[in-house]
């Protein structure tokens, strides 16, 4: 399609088109308090053990998001968790969104990683699917047993089921195990 916008003009249009689909007369002054209320997002209850473990392991983390890179930093940052990430890449930086092979490659240029040695972890299919098709690994964090993953004839490379699970997972695939 290649109509790039920054993602909180996607998010703020999704949110319109939820309103519109349901019947829901939101104000703007609601649909401001919802789209600040995005700002600050809670974390998984395994988040920081599973970043902690990644990182006693010497995983080189990034975020990695459709988000703009400023937006990113502020929800780590809210959240406690920046330190954990060497650095945060936005597809901003192509004027395209995942899953484009594009965004994949210029995140593989920007933290100097090879494909195959690379993981990207998700609970994105689509994310995980885009990741795949780039020569990536990637690691599908299903939070929930009845999410089934896209039929697409795609597997991930490993499915855990929360990031405490990640660092073991990636070492056993790693290993052949």
């Amino acid at each position: 399609m290649q109509k790039y916008r920054d993602f909180s003009v996607c998010t703020r249009q999704a949110l319109d088109y939820v309103c519109l689909f349901y019947g829901l007369p939101l104000a703007d002054r609601e649909k401001q308090h919802l789209m600040e209320a995005y700002q600050i997002l809670p974390l998984f209850g395994d988040v920081r053990e599973g970043l902690a473990l990644a990182q006693s392991a010497g995983f080189r983390l990034f975020a990695f998001s459709n988000g703009s890179a400023t937006a990113v930093d502020s929800l780590l940052q809210n959240a406690g968790i920046r330190g954990y990430f060497a650095d945060v890449v936005s597809v901003e930086e192509t004027n395209t969104f995942k899953p484009s092979p594009v965004v994949y490659r210029h995140f593989m240029g920007r933290a100097a990683a090879v494909g195959g040695k690379t993981w990207l972890i998700s609970s994105n299919n689509f994310d995980v699917i885009g990741a795949l098709a780039a020569g990536m690994c990637a690691a599908w964090v299903q939070r929930s047993s009845d999410t089934p993953f896209d039929p697409w004839d795609i597997e991930p490379t490993i499915t855990i089921h929360s990031l405490v699970e990640l660092a073991e997972g990636i070492a056993r695939e790693t290993a052949g195990v």
